[in-house]
């Protein structure tokens, strides 16, 4: 329902903000450790939200990055993966790492997160390396490829559903092809712009 909400930061809880928009305060929570990333009380502040609805249950989380918000959104469709443990892991690995893990299927930084098991990591990569590599949808975002290069445009829907930016989607393509990697697969595609951006 909501996408972002843009206000004055009213209120600092230990696990959530209040953020005023027209004199309406809302109530969102957000990822532990995210609070010196917030701006001043009083202070303009734009969070990325999703609102979690279960049975007479009516959640709004936040996120300050919308890559954050896509992975937190990803995890919950995942079998065993509530919001808790989906905000958990959201604020414990760059989205980007996260992501090229689970195409990597590297189960001991998987692991390495708070709440996530060798168990809890095979399903993980079971469930959403193939949706992954799967995302796209129509982004109406256009990236200049040569002809025949197709897989870079599915490349930018992909890093597009997965919540980067034009900007960041376009360096990080600029990154593969600096590799030579036109003729790889998308998700080998993938996996190199994941590389970029993890440690960017």
């Amino acid at each position: 329902m909501f996408s972002f909400i843009c206000g004055k930061l009213a209120h600092t809880g230990t696990e959530y903000i209040v953020v005023e928009n027209n004199g309406i305060g809302y109530k969102i929570h957000i990822v532990p450790g995210s609070h010196s990333l917030l701006p001043e009380k009083g202070k303009e502040v734009k969070v990325y939200t999703h609102m979690y609805i279960k049975e007479e249950q009516v959640l709004l989380y936040g996120f300050l990055q919308p890559d954050d918000v896509a992975l937190f959104e990803l995890l919950l469709t995942v079998s065993g993966v509530g919001p808790k443990l989906a905000v958990s892991i959201t604020g414990s690995i760059p989205a980007a790492s996260f992501y090229l893990a689970v195409i990597n299927e590297d189960v001991d930084t998987l692991t390495g997160i708070p709440g996530i098991g060798k168990k809890s990591s095979k399903r993980l990569i079971l469930e959403l390396k193939e949706k992954i590599t799967a995302l796209t949808k129509d982004s109406g975002i256009l990236v200049q490829t040569e002809p025949g290069k197709d897989n870079f445009q599915e490349l930018m829907d992909a890093l597009s559903a997965l919540g980067y930016g034009h900007k960041e989607s376009l360096d990080a393509i600029k990154y593969v092809q600096k590799q030579g990697a036109e003729d790889q697969t998308l998700e080998e595609l993938l996996r190199l712009s994941l590389k970029c951006l993890s440690s960017s």
